[in-house]
């Protein structure tokens, strides 16, 4: 009725000057405000339920992280071995006095066998392990091998629960991906700390070991008393043995031995105690440029030249000769005059670190091809074959 009355009316300044004509416009102006004011709040309404539903989601990863932390915890709890350890340390007077350690370690069959690092049994008299409500269980070494800082101890599993872990893949580990370390830092027994993978093929140099572009770095946190516990990844598979921390100011810069490095030495640890390597018998140092122009070096820039050969060793009997003249410069001794190895089966060696890498790829007994530039300037091709590394 209202919209017919304003339409039926003849003169519009007169329907203009109407109570109700006037009251349309204002009714419209209220209608658009109200359209405003409804946008305006269900945009805010919006907002606030995006954000809602954000929260909710990071809510739910992160419980989920938490719950898959506390899963995998629950399940590893079992395998992973408190080691504590009675040695006796040699002071420089000679004087001989006991030493305590301390260590971690896994389950890695029903037998019995548990897999720590070598630096945390090195010197034991007396190991003993607590796992679950087994406290104090007298454990005994079986194997070690300082070189790859890895040893497996043993403790009888008669009427004892023993859950082995599950050992994972370490050659496609991703920087990034999601750890976590299970140890007994300090005496704190049944420690987890969660991190990523920060870094791989990393090098690191013990008194013992030497470990060229192949170990894991770890921010997950790693202290004393966690070498030779596992680091899992988040399918709860050990992928690594926690074995060091950079020392001095760093933080969350922890290292682990790849598991695939220890698994194939398992075996061997097991059935000889040792681990049989391939050995050479030399020791070399690096040959660059600058160090031939420095010596009077003609026709080599990169090599290894042979500063010792061992007696009656592979390297010995198949005629690789060391130097005898012997230089002195800012305390360092170099022993000129050797062979100088350049090739092992015609791949090139710039550094004792890749003829070791390239040596312990055969097995003892199998005969590589070395190509030799002897004192003369003479280039030889000796074949050597290669012994097992002595004990």
């Amino acid at each position: 009725m209202f919209f017919q009355r304003r339409h039926n009316t003849a003169n519009t300044d007169d329907a203009c000057k109407n109570y109700r004509c006037g009251n349309v416009s204002g009714n419209k102006i209220k209608s658009k405000f109200k359209i405003k004011t409804v946008v305006s709040v269900f945009s805010v309404v919006s907002l606030i339920f995006a954000f809602a539903v954000a929260n909710v989601y990071a809510f739910n990863a992160v419980n989920k992280s938490s719950s898959i932390v506390e899963k995998l915890f629950h399940e590893l709890q079992p395998s992973v071995v408190h080691i504590q350890v009675l040695g006796f340390a040699r002071l420089k007077n000679g004087a001989i006095m006991p030493e305590e350690d301390i260590g971690t370690g896994f389950f890695i069959n029903n037998s019995g066998d548990i897999l720590t690092n070598f630096h945390v049994i090195g010197n034991a008299s007396k190991i003993d392990v607590s796992f679950l409500k087994y406290k104090n269980v007298k454990a005994n070494i079986i194997g070690t091998d300082p070189s790859s800082d890895i040893a497996i101890i043993h403790i009888n599993p008669k009427g004892r629960k023993i859950i082995p872990v599950i050992l994972g893949n370490s050659n496609n580990l991703k920087v990034g991906e999601r750890v976590m370390a299970i140890g007994n830092p300090y005496n704190l027994y049944q420690t987890v700390t969660t991190g990523i993978i920060s870094g791989l093929k990393r090098s690191l140099v013990f008194p013992t070991a030497r470990f060229y572009g192949n170990i894991i770095q770890t921010d997950a946190a790693i202290n004393f008393g966690n070498s030779g516990g596992p680091l899992v990844n988040y399918r709860g598979h050990v992928i690594g043995i926690n074995t060091a921390k950079l020392a001095g100011e760093a933080q969350n810069i922890g290292f682990a031995i790849p598991i695939n490095l220890a698994e194939r030495n398992i075996p061997e640890l097991i059935k000889y105690g040792r681990i049989i390597k391939p050995w050479l018998g030399i020791e070399a140092i690096k040959v660059t440029k600058s160090f031939s122009t420095l010596f009077g070096i003609k026709n080599v820039s990169k090599g290894l030249l042979v500063e010792k050969v061992f007696p009656r060793s592979p390297a010995y009997k198949a005629g690789i000769r060391a130097g005898k003249r012997i230089i002195q410069m800012k305390a360092m001794t170099y022993v000129l005059g050797g062979d100088i190895i350049t090739r092992i089966n015609n791949k090139e060696v710039d550094s004792f670190s890749s003829l070791e890498r390239m040596i312990s790829s055969f097995v003892p007994g199998q005969v590589v091809v070395l190509k030799v530039h002897t004192k003369n300037n003479k280039i030889k091709f000796i074949k050597v074959k290669l012994g097992a590394q002595p004990s």
